[in-house]
């Protein structure tokens, strides 16, 4: 006989999430015996549907499954200037961010004057959008 499965049974059983980005996709290495996000980050977590849906609509500011096809209208397009420039200086992937778009680190510079290069650079490029794209993609 084939039991019924109903969504109730699903939302009571707790999901897996990553600390940092709240990605549902947590992958195991064996060889270390580990469980790790894309994001890169080890601290997995677990709890109900209800619960991770919650988190994730505080931290990205919609739900996720009526989540918008046009990223311009994601929370991270909406940032100020300063705010996104915030966002950055506390990312503690700062440099792999402006690696990814200019593809070098100023070398010999602070963070602080790292990040006010990078931002001018984008500024004189017209790539805040680009730098905008890459946060969403990255879940920052």
């Amino acid at each position: 006989m084939v039991e019924q499965v109903t969504s109730n049974d699903y939302d009571s059983e707790p999901v897996m999430y990553c600390a940092n980005c709240l990605s549902l996709k947590i992958m195991h290495n064996d060889a270390i015996d580990m469980d790790y996000c894309d994001c890169g980050c080890t601290d997995i977590r677990e709890c109900l549907p209800e619960e991770w849906e919650k988190k994730y609509e505080k931290k990205y500011g919609h739900k996720y499954v009526s989540q918008s096809k046009d990223i311009k209208r994601s929370p991270i397009f909406q940032l100020s200037f300063s705010a996104l420039m915030k966002k950055v200086s506390d990312c503690p992937d700062w440099e792999n961010i402006i690696r990814k778009i200019y593809g070098a680190i100023p070398k010999g510079l602070s963070k602080a004057d790292s990040i006010v290069v990078f931002f001018d650079k984008l500024i004189k490029d017209n790539k805040l959008d680009a730098l905008r794209a890459l946060l969403y993609k990255m879940k920052i």
